[in-house]
């Protein structure tokens, strides 16, 4: 079977193991497939679309194109192809509500086989034509690798972490609402009400240049006996993107504008009228990693409870000092660990086997609908061995390149960019004998 997948993560230094995990899970996890993984940040080859593809896979971070106009259309151009093949296509977005309606549109304009969404309620708000012609199952922000079970069947114990309760978050903008809002504000508040608790190491930050990638975050989210957590999504439906220009906008003109006043200007009324939540990737990797989640109200996707799977934090840390009590209660500890990553590991369908295989399992189907034959052909096998050659040596000069171009755009943010051009560009005059 010849599997086109399309990704869009950034530079490989940086990314989150999570993320990479789910964007590969297929070629990991079925080998025996004939799979071209492309970074849409690269052309895409006009010799690939000779093949015929059985499944293409619309990745969550390729559809990430939906937030930018500009980026919509270049992908909606690039890859018309694909409205085109009549291969089984899967989409796995992320963030559904977020550009809920654009990603609708895609979606049909494309002729999608099968969504995965990562919000089990209001497919009908979220999908409301793609839901007609479309199927929907029900899919996660993150499944659960062999490797990360083998790499957590006996994880450290708690006694030789060196991190008491650990976080790290990204602040937000105000287009997630309250509900994005907490998941940045919860690490001051939490600093704040346990500043005079001395004992306690903590590693807490929303700084982006602390945040932890590749196979680091695992070791370090082991490392950690207990970590903050928040209920992972939404409380704002953004259909066509209006809500995120208007904040963009609003703080350009008044970037010391409150909460409250982008909430006024740009969404009175409409925070909470939707909630949209999922089970996140860090409380599927803290559960298999034992390390016990203090952990704000929310639905955890049905799989988390307070006090069998997490310790509950009220979202203003009220009640701190009830979970300083828990904290040190090792019976109660120990039961919530061990609850916790049984609870995960008993949904099936958060194994990437079980997901990766029903995929497969429907595309075949498909094509048996279709009357499509599946072979091995030499010729695509020629492409695919050109196409495999050429990447790494492209990604590789294309990520170079845009290292060293945000090297000086740092180098111009820090001087101020009049004060670069009139250090650049004499001595470039210089050099070229001018």
């Amino acid at each position: 079977m010849n599997v086109l997948i399309l990704h869009q993560m950034g530079d490989p230094r940086y990314r989150i193991e999570a993320v990479r995990s789910l964007e590969y899970m297929i070629p990991e996890n079925r080998p025996d497939l004939s799979c071209i993984i492309h970074d849409a940040d690269l052309p895409f080859p006009e010799y690939l679309k000779s093949i015929e593809f059985n499944l293409i896979v619309l990745g969550p971070t390729f559809l990430c194109n939906r937030y930018s106009p500009f980026n919509l259309k270049k992908v909606l151009k690039s890859y018309d192809f694909i409205k085109h093949s009549n291969a089984c296509k899967i989409a796995l977005p992320q963030d559904d509500y977020d550009c809920s309606s654009l990603l609708d549109d895609w979606m049909v304009e494309w002729k999608i086989d099968r969504i995965y969404t990562v919000c089990p309620e209001n497919w009908n708000v979220l999908y409301p034509k793609a839901s007609k012609n479309i199927q929907i199952k029900l899919g996660y922000t993150g499944y659960i690798s062999d490797s990360w079970i083998n790499l957590w069947q006996s994880p450290k114990l708690h006694q030789q972490r060196e991190i008491d309760v650990s976080y790290r978050a990204r602040k937000l903008p105000a287009n997630f609402g309250s509900l994005g809002r907490l998941k940045w504000q919860i690490a001051d508040l939490f600093l704040e009400s346990v500043k005079d608790t001395s004992t306690l190491n903590l590693d807490i930050s929303i700084n982006p240049k602390d945040i932890i990638s590749g196979d680091s975050w695992h070791s370090f989210i082991e490392n950690s006996k207990f970590c903050l957590t928040t209920a992972s999504g939404s409380s704002l439906l953004d259909p066509w993107n209006h809500i995120r220009h208007c904040v963009n906008s609003f703080l350009a003109k008044q970037p010391k504008a409150t909460y409250q006043q982008i909430e006024e200007h740009c969404f009175s009324g409409l925070d909470k009228k939707y909630v949209f939540t999922a089970i996140s990737p860090r409380n599927i990797e803290a559960a298999l990693a034992e390390t016990v989640q203090i952990a704000t109200p929310g639905s955890y996707s049905g799989l988390m409870l307070p006090y069998e799977h997490f310790i509950p934090l009220e979202e203003d840390c009220s009640n701190i000092k009830e979970v300083l009590l828990m904290m040190n209660d090792s019976n109660l500890v120990n039961k919530i660990k061990k609850q916790c990553k049984e609870s995960i590991l008993s949904e099936p369908r958060l194994r990437q086997k079980y997901i990766v295989n029903e995929i497969i399992s429907f595309a075949e189907s498909e094509a048996t609908r279709r009357n499509i034959l599946i072979k091995e052909d030499k010729f695509q096998s020629v492409i695919k061995d050109k196409y495999e050659k050429e990447y790494k040596y492209k990604s590789d000069k294309y990520w170079r390149y845009k290292r060293s171009t945000k090297k000086i755009l740092s180098v111009a943010i820090f001087f101020g960019a009049k004060r670069f051009y009139n250090l650049i560009i004499p001595f470039f005059l210089k050099n070229r004998g001018i």
